[in-house]
Formats: C-alpha cells, structure tokens, sequence
C-alpha cells in the first residue's frame, strides 16, 4: 500500500512540484541561466538609437536562452522564474528584441503580458523593426516603460530607435496607431544616421519639429545627402559642433561643403579633434580655410602621439604647436616606436616614468627596451604591476631581468588572477610577502582555481624561480652535482 501511495506522489506532476519547491538548490535544466542580466545592467541610456551595449547585452541574453528554447520549449520558464527571480525582464526583453511571439504568447497566457510592466519591449520590438511584437503589444494594451527610456513628457523611444535603424514600416505603424512617440527625436535619430527617406517622411507630415541636433550630427555621421537636403528644403541650421565633429571624423567632404554653405564655421577644437584622429588631409585644409585662433594648447600633440599619427606630429611641429613630457608617453602607451624616436630626436621635452609604465602596462616590449636604452628616465613599480595585471609575460620577463623596480604588492596579486607560477616564485623570493598579503594571494589562488600556485604559496614548493640570477645558480648547482 505503502509503495502505491508513494508511487503516485512521484508520478503526480502537481504534488512533486510542491515537495520540490521545499528542497535546497536549484533544478539542474535552470542552472545554466543563472548568469543572466538583468535588463537594466545592459547601458540603456536616453540615445537616439538602440545602444551597442544594449544590444550586446541581449546577445549575450540569447546564447544562453536560444539553445535552452530549442530543448524545453517554453515549458520550464515557470520553473526559471521560481528560482532565478531576476530573469522575468530579461526574457520577455529578449522574445521582444529578437522577434520570439511565442513566448510573448506564453507569457501573457500564464502572466498575462501586464505583469512585465515597466519593461522597454515597445521600443526594443520597434528598433528591430518586428511589426508583429508591437501589434501583439498593442493588442493587449501593454504599457510604456515609466524609467530611463522614457522621457520627461512620457513618450516612447520606439519611432526613434525604429527611425535609426531604417525601418520605416515600423514608423508607420506607430504613427497611423497613434503611439505616444517623440516626433522631433525621430527625425534627429533619421538624420543622425542618414535616413533620409525616413527623415523626408516625418517632415512632409509635420511629425516633429528640427532642432540643430540633426544637422550637427549629420555632419558628424559623414551624410553629406541629408545635410544638402536640410539646408535646401527645410530651415534646419547648426552649430560650430558640425564643422568640429567632421573634424574629428575626418569628413573633409563636409567641411568643404559647410565652408561653402553655411556661416557657422569652426572652433579651435577642430584642430584638436582632426590631430586625434590623424586627419592630415583635413589639419591641412583647417589651417587655410579655418585657422585657430591660438595655437598654445599641448592638447593637438598629445593627440596626434596617442594615435600614432608622425605625419600630424611633423605638421604640427612645423607650425609652432607646443608639446609636453606627456607626449612621447602618449606615443609610448601606443605602442608607437617611431613616434616616439622622431620626439627623441626633434623635441626637447622628454617624457616620464609614465612612457615605460605606460608602454609595460600595453605590452609593448620593443618601445620599453628603447625607452630603457636610449632614455634615462626609467619606469616605475607601475610598469610591472600593470604587465603582470594584464598578463603579458614577456613583458615581465623582460623587466625582471632588465630592471630593477620590481612591482608593488598588487603584484603577487595579479600574479595569482593570471595563473603565473613562475611569477608568483619571483615576487616571493625577491620582493617578499607579509603575512596578510599571503593570505589573501592564497585564497585567490584557490577562488580562481589555481591549485599549484595555492599549494606553492602554503609550502614554499617547488622553490624555483625564472630570473636568469637564480636560474644560473641552479644550473650551477646541478653541474657541480654531475661533476661529483
């Protein structure tokens, strides 16, 4: 009897449930989700478009849920709901985004699609552009978000993100339903982006109004189309911000058409901008068409070293332009040799300790042994702390045997984090470990796993170093043992 009764308890889909939810831990199919974010980690931010990060957010979101679809279906998000209580935004966010109506349908039939209020699914349907999410959002009367994605009148980003990324089936719809949308920001996001049609459409049914927003960053964007468009068929104007933000991007086709169009000209940023992208072509055209009225900023130099620009460095240079120690360390941190040779020989400031902390902490092996050789100003504990943290080894190497500086105590630190043994060995017998920092390194080295650098550090074995001091002792001692 006794075996009958348990029997149907175990076969009972409802009672089992109820026994499970009493037990510790959680169900093995769910835990592969418990990484997932919460939407509001993904840097949803008040932009015109759709963010990168949002986006990358959301993939991420979906390898983890795509294969976990393919084999439960929708069946065990209930159960994902129970013990991963954070995952309810991110997965309606996510079947929104990549267009999944299915589980938008099963979450509504279980939940009903009001429970997951407060949720962006308007505007991430819209910016993907899947009519069928926003009519079934619609359909059920879904509300629009009441935080950061929202403005302060209460409207919706949907027709603008849907106008950045091109989809004007979608600007449609939103408009001839009447969804509460910000008409001015679509049309900057179309203009922004070079949605011209789109931008054409909005403004010859008076959805919005022009604001300098969109030809600045027309500018900006290289759409050299909408810009003549705006000029010729609106009274849309701009600000210094458009000459500037070609600068910066390299648009001498923009610049040259503002300069013959418009009035607003440049400012003394432009200069600045260019030289930090390495715009020869549009330093030389900024010099004749639109010249700074000073040339004492360091900021130009320091710009043009830290992309690795010799050409503007030289143009630079031949017209006056100041510079500081920090350039060559700009150049340095770049990784940017000839550079950094061309300052050595034509410029009197110099540098710093930063140039060689700077070049270690990026791997930069070649521009530290010039530095070292042809300089005298030498690094700091930085340059080893930084190769350690960032792990390049022959970095390391290099300094452990070239220098004498050493690191810091974050040192053994980083050490353990990249599972280097070898390094580990070094910092210990030559720098030296308080107490409290062994402890520490210790359980660092067994929190990431690293089981050989814990039993080390606990030990003192194998007592080995990588030093090619210490290694040629050894070597030393292991002839004299083979001589007897």
């Amino acid at each position: 009897m006794a075996s009958s009764v348990a029997l149907s308890v175990l076969v009972s889909k409802d009672i089992f449930s109820r026994i499970a939810a009493y037990q510790h831990g959680m169900f093995f199919d769910v835990r592969p989700l418990e990484t997932l974010e919460h939407v509001s980690s993904y840097n949803v931010q008040n932009s015109t478009s759709m963010t990168r990060g949002f986006r990358a957010g959301l993939a991420r979101a979906d390898t983890l849920l795509a294969p976990w679809y393919a084999v439960r279906g929708t069946s065990r998000i209930p159960c994902l709901f129970q013990w991963v209580k954070h995952t309810y935004d991110v997965v309606a966010t996510h079947a929104a985004y990549f267009g999944k109506l299915a589980i938008l349908e099963y979450l509504h039939e279980v939940y009903t699609i009001r429970f997951f209020r407060g949720l962006p699914l308007w505007d991430v349907a819209a910016a993907n552009g899947h009519l069928h999410i926003l009519a079934f959002l619609r359909g059920h009367e879904y509300s629009f978000p009441q935080y950061t994605l929202v403005d302060y009148e209460g409207l919706s980003r949907a027709m603008t993100w849907a106008a950045a990324d091109g989809h004007a089936a979608t600007v449609e719809y939103l408009h001839s339903h009447n969804i509460p949308c910000d008409g001015s920001d679509a049309q900057s996001a179309a203009a922004e982006f070079g949605q011209l049609a789109i931008l054409q459409w909005l403004h010859a049914r008076g959805i919005g109004q022009l604001t300098t927003w969109a030809m600045d960053k027309a500018a900006k964007n290289g759409h050299l189309d909408v810009l003549k468009w705006l000029h010729d068929h609106t009274n849309a104007s701009c600000t210094t911000d458009a000459m500037d933000e070609a600068a910066r991007h390299g648009h001498l086709d923009i610049l040259q058409w503002l300069q013959n169009n418009r009035f607003e000209g440049a400012t003394d940023a432009s200069i600045r901008y260019a030289a930090e992208g390495g715009h020869v072509d549009v330093l030389r055209w900024l010099f004749v068409h639109q010249p700074p009225t000073s040339t004492s900023s360091r900021m130009p130099m320091e710009g043009a070293a830290q992309c690795g620009s010799l050409e503007a460095i030289q143009l630079l240079h031949d017209r006056g332009w100041p510079a500081s120690k920090w350039v060559m360390g700009k150049a340095a941190g770049g990784g940017h040799l000839e550079v950094v040779q061309w300052l050595h020989g034509h410029r009197t400031e110099g540098c710093t300790t930063s140039a060689m902390d700077d070049a270690a902490g990026e791997g930069h092996l070649e521009v530290v042994q010039w530095l070292h050789h042809n300089r005298t100003e030498g690094c700091t504990r930085r340059a080893m702390d930084r190769a350690l943290e960032y792990g390049h080894v022959e970095v390391v190497r290099w300094l452990i045997d070239n220098r004498q500086e050493g690191c810091s105590e974050l040192g053994i630190k980083y050490a353990v984090q990249t599972g280097r043994l070898d390094f580990v060995q070094w910092i210990r017998r030559h720098r030296g470990c308080q107490m409290c920092q062994l402890h520490h390194a210790i359980a660092d080295a067994r929190r990431f796993r690293h089981d050989d650098i814990a039993l080390y550090l606990e030990t003192g074995q194998p007592d080995a170093c990588p030093c090619y001091a210490c290694a040629g002792v050894a070597k030393s001692k292991q002839a004299l043992c083979v001589v007897q």
